[in-house]
């Protein structure tokens, strides 16, 4: 899907890409963990405080607040994905007509430049942890294999979104649509187990769910994560990240009349 020439321009992007996300700014590289805990402060005084909802293992708003947390990173960086991936091609005209570029890369460099957030958020996370329970549980050690796993669903809806936005620029606008609906559709303001049973099938077919759980029984319960279900998931991902790849190259030759 990539070839080894093409590593170097990533990385080139990707350095440019944090480089030029706040320059001009006075806080810099700094807003990158402001952004993530005035979320959780804002989540937490929302929810914790103010409506008082608990997760049912314990009535400590801390408690609350790590599980909360835990979700939101993999949220946030599926719904960063969703937001951007119908401009990146639609948006780099240059790159469609005036020189030879790789586009696929563009879909690479965005999956990383959000896995990269997401490890921010987990540093967020673990300081937090630090401060109200002391130190994580060893489990902890395995999140880079839960967050890997969710790596080819960031790639494929870049690669599939990105073609589609081309044709439709619509795609925009019904992608913060699913944002919205995934936010209150993946258990990260409640548990699973605090769903209705009806609405179980629902929260399971949900791609985010499996990954959420998995996240916090590694990070918070202090649980072994599914060496299996990471398996199947990390299968499933990649034949859709296949998919959208393949898709994605059979549209490429009609972009440059639609950009």
């Amino acid at each position: 899907m990539t070839r080894a020439r093409d590593l170097d321009l990533i990385l080139e992007l990707l350095k440019r890409e944090f480089s030029g996300r706040y320059r001009g700014s006075f806080g810099g590289l700094a807003w990158s963990f402001a952004q993530p805990i005035f979320l959780l402060a804002v989540y937490t005084v929302a929810f914790g405080v103010i409506l008082k909802t608990r997760w049912g293992l314990s009535g400590e708003t801390a408690d609350y607040a790590l599980l909360l947390f835990a979700g939101l990173i993999v949220f946030n960086a599926v719904a960063e994905c969703l937001a951007k991936a119908p401009m990146l091609v639609a948006g780099s005209p240059n790159f469609v007509k005036k020189v030879v570029f790789p586009l696929e890369i563009l879909a690479w460099v965005m999956a990383l430049t959000t896995l990269a957030h997401a490890l921010v958020g987990v540093a967020v996370w673990f300081l937090g942890y630090f401060l109200f329970r002391g130190v994580p549980p060893w489990t902890a050690v395995f999140f880079p294999l839960v967050l890997a796993c969710l790596f080819p669903l960031l790639l494929g809806v870049g690669w599939l979104l990105s073609a589609l936005g081309v044709f439709a620029r619509d795609i925009g606008q019904l992608t913060v649509m699913l944002s919205h609906a995934l936010l209150f559709l993946t258990p990260i303001f409640y548990s699973l187990d605090a769903a209705p049973a009806v609405l179980h099938g629902v929260l399971l077919a949900n791609p985010l769910t499996f990954i959420v759980e998995q996240l916090r029984q590694v990070l918070f319960f202090g649980n072994f994560p599914s060496l299996r279900g990471l398996a199947v998931y990390f299968g499933c991902a990649s034949v859709f990240a296949w998919l959208s790849w393949r898709a994605f190259r059979h549209l490429r030759p009609r972009f440059a009349d639609l950009v």
